[in-house]
């Protein structure tokens, strides 16, 4: 079905894209529109759509641009972006018939209007209000999106979904005002003891149609509000071996002995536990952005290492570039790429397009 899905709307795209045409049944042919593909020569189509994975990717031959089908729609084309992704995760979704109130959704949940004052810990309540990924359907949305990002399937046993992320993030902390009908991945927080201490909704729907409006793709609410800054994956990291420090939790899955920071500002926390060990900071592959430039070089004024990745790898993120590379190429690629000091900010400098 996904395959349908993404030639309709290669089809859709078509119509602003030059010189397109359908070479077979899973590879057509187009000019470029990153990189304009020739201004001296029109008839120039060094662009071209193919398969892999079951799903269609996107590769120019001339500036190196590369993408699944989302990245480049995304790219090009903002609009038909947001109907994609609805089309691709919306099918499947669950649909709410009757509105309902956030007073009476709670009470369907919990059986009361409000929350309990002697509530159980965010671990049962998120394996009692939430489904967990493994024991999902292959149909369903959230696995759907599971593998559509190549999440490893031995994360998905710590992964969740729900309906009702608002219901549950005001049961975890009774101050939160998201209670709506509002369908996430749940990606938990876990400290040393194993109890769930936060939780991360990650959106799989570009819209909220009960208020039509966008939706935030990640929503995160703390159990336990003495955490300043929250970092993932804590409790299976060895300090003792090199730690690599990423910005979220799904790009952490990928490379081993990794965490996550939930923003590059928390980079200026790091927690006790890592307070000594070979830290290496990951930041995505943003040139642009002042905001992660500035917080690298702040990360090389505090004595840390950090990955400047090579200016020929044009995918944002580690969850993208593990649709052409293997993990380990990832982790070997990073490795082959930390600096510290001044030949970080040599290169940095090298890098930085702002």
């Amino acid at each position: 079905m996904s395959m349908i899905v993404d030639k309709q709307f290669i089809n859709i795209a078509s119509s602003n894209l030059r010189n397109f045409k359908w070479k077979k049944d899973t590879l057509a042919n187009c000019s470029c529109p990153v990189c304009g593909d020739s201004k001296s020569d029109k008839k120039k189509a060094r662009g071209y759509f193919y398969t892999k994975h079951g799903r269609f990717f996107y590769k120019c031959h001339n500036c190196d641009y590369w993408g699944n089908l989302s990245t480049f729609l995304k790219e090009v084309s903002p609009s038909i972006h947001k109907e994609y992704c609805m089309q691709l995760f919306q099918g499947s979704m669950p649909i709410v018939r009757k509105k309902e109130s956030p007073e009476e959704m709670f009470k369907k949940l919990f059986g009361k209007s409000e929350p309990v004052k002697k509530k159980p810990t965010g671990t049962k309540a998120v394996e009692k209000y939430c489904t967990c990924l493994k024991d999902m359907p292959k149909n369903h949305p959230a696995v759907q999106f599971a593998e559509l990002r190549l999440i490893p399937k031995e994360f998905w046993k710590v992964l969740y979904f729900t309906d009702f992320f608002g219901v549950l993030g005001r049961y975890m902390d009774d101050e939160q005002k998201l209670m709506r009908y509002d369908p996430r991945l749940v990606i938990p927080f876990y400290n040393r003891e194993g109890d769930v201490v936060a939780i991360q909704g990650r959106a799989i729907n570009m819209k909220d149609e009960a208020n039509a409006r966008e939706t935030i793709k990640y929503l995160t609410v703390k159990a336990d509000k003495s955490i300043e800054r929250l970092w993932y994956g804590m409790w299976r990291a060895d300090p003792k071996k090199k730690v690599y420090a990423v910005e979220g939790p799904i790009d952490s899955m990928f490379i081993p002995n990794t965490i996550a920071m939930v923003g590059a500002s928390s980079a200026h926390n790091i927690p006790a536990r890592f307070a000594e060990s070979d830290l290496v900071f990951v930041l995505d592959n943003e040139p642009r952005n002042k905001q992660i430039v500035k917080f690298n070089q702040n990360l090389i004024d505090s004595g840390h290492k950090i990955c400047i990745w090579p200016r020929n790898i044009i995918k944002k993120d580690i969850n993208d570039m593990v649709y052409d590379m293997s993990p380990k190429d990832v982790k070997r690629l990073i490795d082959e790429n930390t600096f510290g000091g001044l030949e970080a900010s040599l290169r940095l400098k090298t890098w930085s397009k702002v």
